[in-house]
């Protein structure tokens, strides 16, 4: 009996330290990605940071090419108006003004801002932008803005607003000159010293300074101008590292198989959704709809937009919403991409050789967008649909963006193709108008968000309008999405939109719905192409 339970104990006891060693390993794992977190977050506020700043710039840019090309005179009725619409674009953006000498001749903000200048630029970039530092506005002896200006147009920005929308209690935020090394906008405690040069010219630095035990993360946003960082102490580190060990250490061997029992599952759960996912695949559950899209101007059907589906085996159809982020997760997105397009060719190959003028979108994801595959994928479609086969449109989401160098590429090479690109759900991402001025777009597609508040008196009614005045501003052709009301069609109608799609045109139909339905909404021969 006694040897019974000798062996059980050391059974438990060697049971307890083996249960111990995943826990200890574990902490010593979380503090190493947390660190890692720390460090990607204070990355993320940077880029934030820098597409607030570059955002500033091009609108600069819009701000000086539609005054000029406008024909008014810059500080006529006319032209005050225009100043006064781009002083209400950011939060950053107190007012717009027209310069001359140094001095303000007119601006948004009436004037009480003639007195706004004095003395000479701090910093005249190569293309002259010139750059006003510490400026004082008239009654408002406790804030120093900043003017950027070029060619006689400029803005007045309030520093802090640039970086105020990312403010957190944990982090410190700054933007600094690279040339002065002195801080235009701060928000919690900074060390001047990260103001300072980067070392061997570099244009991004992240680091622990001993001094102040904070990690730090630095970026230049406009070579030889602005720089942005964002530091954290380092110590917050320690704090939930000690609060996690004094708790779950003691329960170590039951916190341990509990939680490995929930790993065991959430893997078998990720593994089966994938496995499901490749079933589905091989069992070609997956199938396409279609949604027409309307050419605003003559009330026509011009083409439609494929959507992915999933008809389960108990019949259910499952939503994109719930097994794209599986596929994206598991690396089966691009299998599910070449599905889509063998289901176009199926669907669709006899209608659009006789309709060879029928625009055919189809959504690609961040993965397909960084491919070279997906080019080839492409080209394949169009030549085993084969003459006249279509004009397809590929469509991008602002998530696809992000890896500039890969993804301009895959972009560039499928324009080359003759296949348009349009960059879809517009305006719900960061740094859009940044891509705007990065990617060859074609169409820019204005998200239904946007679209249910444009008839009404909401805060945000103005914002599709804007958005479709800047993709004229910018050469681009406008799709609205979400139409449901003649009302809706009537407005973007009235402001130039090419395209719209909603419940008011049609609902996502099969590709034999599709067939019928196009000839019934568009005119004789719209879609035969050149003889």
């Amino acid at each position: 009996m006694k040897n019974r339970h000798r062996i059980a104990f050391l059974l438990l006891a060697c049971g307890a330290l083996l249960a111990c060693v995943p826990v200890v390993y574990s902490l010593q794992q979380a503090r190493k990605q947390a660190l890692q977190e720390k460090y990607a977050m204070l990355d993320d506020l940077t880029l934030r940071m820098e597409g607030q700043v570059r955002s500033i710039r091009d609108l600069l840019a819009l701000l000086r090419q539609e005054m000029e090309s406008s024909g008014d005179t810059p500080c006529s009725a006319g032209g005050i108006a225009r100043l006064q619409r781009f002083g209400l674009r950011s939060q950053a953006v107190k007012s717009s003004l027209y310069l001359s000498g140094g001095k303000v001749e007119c601006s948004s903000g009436g004037a009480w801002l003639s007195n706004l200048l004095q003395g000479a630029p701090s910093i005249v970039e190569p293309d002259g932008t010139a750059i006003y530092t510490q400026v004082q506005v008239p009654g408002v002896a406790e804030n120093r803005y900043v003017v950027v200006e070029n060619n006689g147009y400029a803005l007045l920005i309030y520093p802090d607003g640039l970086i105020a929308p990312f403010a957190r209690p944990d982090v410190a935020l700054g933007l600094f000159n690279t040339r002065t090394h002195r801080f235009a906008a701060r928000a919690g405690k900074l060390q001047d010293r990260w103001a300072g040069p980067f070392e061997n010219g570099q244009h991004y630095e992240r680091f622990l300074d001993e001094d102040s035990d904070s990690l730090v993360v630095r970026r230049v946003v406009l070579p030889g101008g602005t720089a942005a960082v964002a530091a954290t102490p380092r110590a917050s580190i320690d704090t939930r590292m000690a609060q996690f060990a004094r708790w779950f250490i003691p329960l170590g061997i039951t916190a341990g198989l509990v939680i490995f029992a929930i790993a065991y599952g959430l893997t078998r759960h990720r593994f089966s959704a994938r496995a499901e996912l490749l079933h589905a695949l091989r069992k070609s559950q997956l199938f396409l709809l279609y949604q027409p899209i309307f050419e605003l101007p003559t009330n026509t059907c011009i083409g439609a937009e494929a959507l992915l589906r999933w008809r389960h085996e108990d019949g259910a159809v499952v939503s994109p919403d719930r097994f794209i982020p599986v596929a994206e997760d598991s690396g089966l997105i691009q299998l599910v991409t070449r599905r889509v397009m063998e289901l176009v060719c199926k669907d669709l190959t006899p209608f659009l050789r006789r309709n060879p003028d029928f625009h055919l979108s189809i959504n690609l994801s961040p993965q397909d967008l960084q491919s070279p595959d997906t080019v080839g994928q492409i080209e394949q479609m169009i030549r085993t649909i084969g003459p006249g086969a279509g004009k397809f449109v590929i469509e991008a989401t602002e998530r696809g963006l992000l890896e500039q160098e890969s993804t301009l590429a895959v972009v560039n090479a499928i324009r080359a193709l003759g296949v348009e690109v349009a960059i879809d759900d517009f305006g719900t991402g960061y740094s859009s108008l940044a891509y705007l001025t990065t990617y060859p777009f074609d169409i820019l597609k204005i998200d239904k968000s946007f679209t249910c508040t444009a008839c009404t008196d909401s805060v945000t009614s103005q914002v599709a309008l804007h958005i479709i005045e800047l993709a004229n501003t910018l050469g681009m052709r406008t799709l609205v999405e979400g139409i449901e009301t003649p009302e809706q069609a009537e407005l973007f109608r009235s402001k130039g939109v090419n395209y719209g799609q909603g419940y008011l045109f049609g609902q996502p139909m099969t590709a034999a719905e599709l067939v019928n339905f196009v000839p019934l909404h568009s005119t004789p021969d719209q879609h035969r192409g050149e003889p």
